[in-house]
């Protein structure tokens, strides 16, 4: 038998020239793929959705310029029809990442990487209605603007008040039939959460179009800290006087 150092002479030089060969293709070859693999950016899908298509122009800005500058995470974006359906998308897997309330059911599991903005909540009234604090809506009808987005809350609402007791109802709404159901008077207030921008500001007094001089008003959550003590995904927050151009304050739950 021969030993090993003897077997290897017997190899022809050509051919232990083209194993060694081989040896450094496949090492180069491994160490390419892994330094490609390493430097390659990592690509993680977000769901993001609203009925005026603001999240979807917002998060495109964002994965245009993580593309632009050569970032090691890039976004691919998975459109919805608005923040509830991003949600699910996210619930059922098919998305990284979502922009969602956080107030969307069971986010125990999600952690918050960016916070987009702030929701205020404002239930507002005609102007000239004589309905200023929770109290006064007893037996009235709510108009909720994305009922589906708002169900927690309204529940919240409910209970924190004991507005099933008070007889108050809410009504789902899409954005083309809050005017007339305001104008009609099928509801007395309206339910919405919207971020204090001149876009969103601008929209909400259309919907109140009114006499220059007679402004629609704000009901107060007078107990906005005490929900947001009891719920953390809300916070109390004082509006400004003339946000809105309106007679009372209201507070921010987001």
């Amino acid at each position: 038998m021969l030993a090993p150092e003897q077997a290897a002479s017997r190899i022809p030089a050509w051919l232990r020239a083209l194993l060694v060969g081989c040896f450094v293709v496949l090492v180069t070859g491994a160490g390419l793929f892994s330094y490609r693999q390493f430097s390659a950016p990592k690509i993680l899908t977000i769901a993001a959705g609203s009925p005026d298509g603001e999240a979807i122009r917002l998060i495109s800005a964002v994965a245009g310029q993580l593309t632009k500058t050569g970032a090691r995470v890039r976004l691919k974006i998975v459109e919805t029809g608005s923040e509830l359906e991003a949600f699910h998308a996210f619930s059922a897997g098919k998305a990284d990442l979502a922009i969602a309330r956080a107030d969307m059911s069971d986010l125990s599991v999600a952690r918050t990487v960016v916070r987009v903005t702030y929701g205020v909540v404002m239930i507002m009234v005609p102007p000239g209605s004589s309905v200023t604090h929770m109290e006064d809506l007893k037996g009235k009808t709510v108009g909720v603007f994305a009922e589906d987005a708002n169900r927690r809350l309204v529940e919240v609402l409910t209970h924190e008040y004991d507005l099933t007791r008070s007889k108050v109802r809410f009504k789902n709404l899409s954005l083309g039939e809050v005017q007339q159901a305001l104008q009609s008077k099928q509801v007395a207030a309206l339910l919405v959460v919207a971020p204090i921008s001149e876009k969103y500001v601008s929209l909400i007094r259309n919907i109140f179009s009114a006499n220059a001089k007679r402004k629609p008003g704000l009901v107060a959550i007078d107990s906005a800290e005490a929900i947001a003590n009891a719920a953390p995904a809300y916070e109390s927050y004082d509006l400004p006087k003339g946000s809105l151009r309106a007679h009372h304050p209201s507070q921010r739950m987001t």
